[in-house]
């Protein structure tokens, strides 16, 4: 029988890390990354026995989440909770042999719009390759948006993953540009390029792929705020990089 171990990534803002952590306490490891200012908002008194770590940049999530030494690993925000059926068909993963199944898994999820559940995820493609068989074999990148990422998966789980944030849009925002701000930091560090012109064709792209290949057109308007907001997180992302670049270039013509 085999281990599976979870990396839950919180940053600050985030209201339903406790019940992420419940949904996921029979795994034989929990690690919560904890990125910028703040304390995890973990209630105390809580059932689930996990390791708490801060981290002060993107970087240290990849460094510290291939020390979790389980035979699975998965990867959820810290407002995201595996629901029954899924957590029955991970216990069912974890029993059977290597042979058996395939090395990674896409998982669907479903966000918590305007009072409605709906099809698809503001962090990222739905289904989204969020279970592996070891963390080497997993892109510690697992939160950035890729073509790659969206078809690498031989298979594709039942279960949803259940997201919880946008449940108050009032929220939504801040823990957008919270999530932007990772995304710029890891793209500026990569030496990401960038024109206007992929600045302004990207969030459309990632519109037109969350309201149709996601299928969140269907869903009325929870789906295409959805939609909304995940290109201007996109767009947010492209921003802040331009942002970083500029202001560090600035800097160096002062001195």
């Amino acid at each position: 029988m085999s281990t599976l171990g979870v990396v839950v990534l919180s940053v600050c803002g985030m209201k339903h890390l406790t019940e992420c952590l419940e949904s996921v306490g029979w795994a034989d490891a929990v690690v919560v990354l904890h990125v910028g200012r703040g304390e995890p908002a973990v209630e105390p008194g809580r059932s689930v026995s996990t390791v708490i770590r801060k981290v002060h940049s993107t970087w240290e999530v990849g460094e510290i989440a291939q020390k979790v030494r389980t035979d699975w690993v998965l990867h959820l925000w810290g407002e995201e909770r595996v629901g029954a059926e899924l957590q029955e068909q991970l216990r069912l993963i974890s029993r059977q042999g290597f042979h058996r199944t395939p090395s990674d898994y896409r998982i669907p999820i479903r966000s918590r719009v305007l009072g409605r559940w709906v099809q698809g995820s503001l962090w990222g493609p739905s289904p989204g390759v969020r279970l592996s068989r070891s963390v080497e074999h997993f892109s510690p990148e697992w939160w950035t948006e890729s073509e790659k990422g969206i078809w690498a998966a031989s298979e594709a789980l039942g279960g949803w993953i259940e997201d919880y944030t946008l449940a108050d849009l009032s929220d939504g925002f801040d823990r957008i540009h919270h999530v932007a701000s990772l995304w710029a930091e890891r793209l500026n560090s990569a030496g990401w390029r960038y024109s206007p012109l992929s600045v302004v064709l990207k969030p459309l792209r990632v519109f037109l792929r969350s309201s149709w290949m996601n299928g969140l057109v269907s869903q009325g308007l929870p789906g295409l705020t959805l939609s909304t907001l995940a290109a201007y997180a996109t767009l947010l992302s492209s921003a802040k990089v331009w942002e970083l670049r500029n202001t560090s270039g600035k800097r160096r013509r002062e001195r």
